[in-house]
């Protein structure tokens, strides 16, 4: 589905670079407005509840793109994506530890995403496969693989070792009041887990150019080679079958290689894994090679894909299992204001000027998170 959902966007929709970010705006600003709230709920009344609606919930938003591939139909669709995609977003890391514990949690979030990229390279078979109908077509089928996934889990889905608050207090917007309030105290006691708020707001402004804009430099800056018989949307299949692989390497090469329990070393993983984003997204956006440009988006992708889980582990070991899935959703609200900011200015920038400018600006805007790291170092070395 995501591998040709920004192509259907660009060729049929008919979407301009600024259309782009601003579909994607929407979808955040959703996950802005969401995002506490259903986290909330997750650790109020159960988080299993959350993840199996989500999942529904954002496949019933892309069957809209499929049936009506207009901006607005596209805009409504990106607001019921959101709107799914809280549900699961705190949830989910939240029930993995509950179930599981801190370290055997840790340790799944990375194997989940080798897996996560392994299963991606059957599906980019079958979208480019079905893209050769229609555009349309691996957009509806991952749409409702989401609504059987979720009918999946309501069956095989287990919560053992998660006790809901409401069982025990009948008064759910007294419980959860108390759950957002001790949230929040719990941030606000805590200045590191300040700084990594401030982190992930300002990666939210950096990664909205980058995926929302790297299809349309594509499309607009390079004429694709031929790849013989097959039409160019097998390209599109091609990048993100690449993308997945080497995906998959960094998260193999992580978990093997990073220690989950040293969280000073693994904090400064972290933060030379985003000068490594900024200088790829930079030099992606300034040469005029087709090749070198693949090859830095597939080294940028590698990087994210090994900074995702292990971020995830760094925040599962620090904060508290009674408001995980409640603090998880501040900081994926975090990254959904950081996107709403940063997305319509990007944009702009990408219309009015280039959209080559417009992603050397994303990449330089993730150099004030170094010295961010560096401060959070010295403050778990105290």
């Amino acid at each position: 589905m995501v591998t040709i959902n920004l192509v259907f966007m660009v060729e049929v929709a008919g979407l301009d670079p600024l259309q782009m970010v601003l579909v994607g705006t929407v979808l955040e600003f959703s996950v802005f407005v969401f995002e506490i709230p259903t986290g909330v709920l997750a650790d109020a009344v159960s988080r299993r509840l959350s993840v199996i609606v989500g999942h529904a919930i954002v496949g019933a938003g892309f069957l809209i793109i499929v049936v009506w591939p207009n901006f607005y139909a596209i805009l409504l669709s990106q607001m019921i994506w959101g709107f799914g995609y809280t549900f699961i977003s705190g949830a989910y890391a939240a029930w993995v530890s509950s179930e599981l514990g801190v370290s055997r949690a840790n340790e799944a979030f990375l194997r989940g995403s080798q897996l996560s990229h392994a299963a991606a390279l059957v599906g980019i078979v079958i979208a480019v496969a079905l893209a050769h109908i229609s555009l349309a077509l691996p957009i509806a089928a991952g749409a409702i693989g989401l609504i059987g996934l979720a009918i999946g889990l309501s069956l095989f889905m287990r919560e053992g070792n998660f006790r809901p608050t409401v069982l025990q207090d009948r008064d759910t917007w007294k419980v959860m009041r108390t759950t957002l309030i001790s949230g929040v105290s719990e941030i606000r006691g805590r200045p590191v887990l300040i700084s990594m708020l401030v982190i992930t707001m300002v990666f939210g402004m950096f990664s909205e150019g980058i995926d929302r804009l790297f299809t349309p430099y594509l499309i607009e800056s390079f004429e694709f080679p031929t790849l013989g018989p097959l039409g160019s949307v097998t390209w599109w299949g091609v990048i993100a079958a690449v993308a997945s692989l080497f995906g998959l390497a960094a998260t193999t090469i992580a978990r093997s290689r990073v220690n989950l329990e040293d969280q000073f070393r693994l904090t400064h993983l972290l933060s030379l894994l985003l000068l490594g984003v900024s200088a790829g997204v930079l030099a992606l956006a300034n040469v005029d090679s087709f090749v070198v440009v693949l090859a830095c988006y597939w080294l940028v992708g590698a990087l994210r894909s090994a900074y995702g889980p292990l971020m995830t582990a760094w925040l599962n070991r620090l904060l508290p299992e009674e408001t995980k899935a409640t603090l998880f959703s501040m900081y994926g609200q975090a990254d959904a204001i950081g996107q709403s900011l940063g997305g319509p200015m990007v944009g702009a920038l990408a219309k009015y000027v280039s959209i080559g400018f417009a992603l050397g600006i994303s990449a330089l805007s993730l150099l004030p998170t170094l010295p961010l790291y560096k401060r959070m170092s010295r403050q778990l070395q105290s």
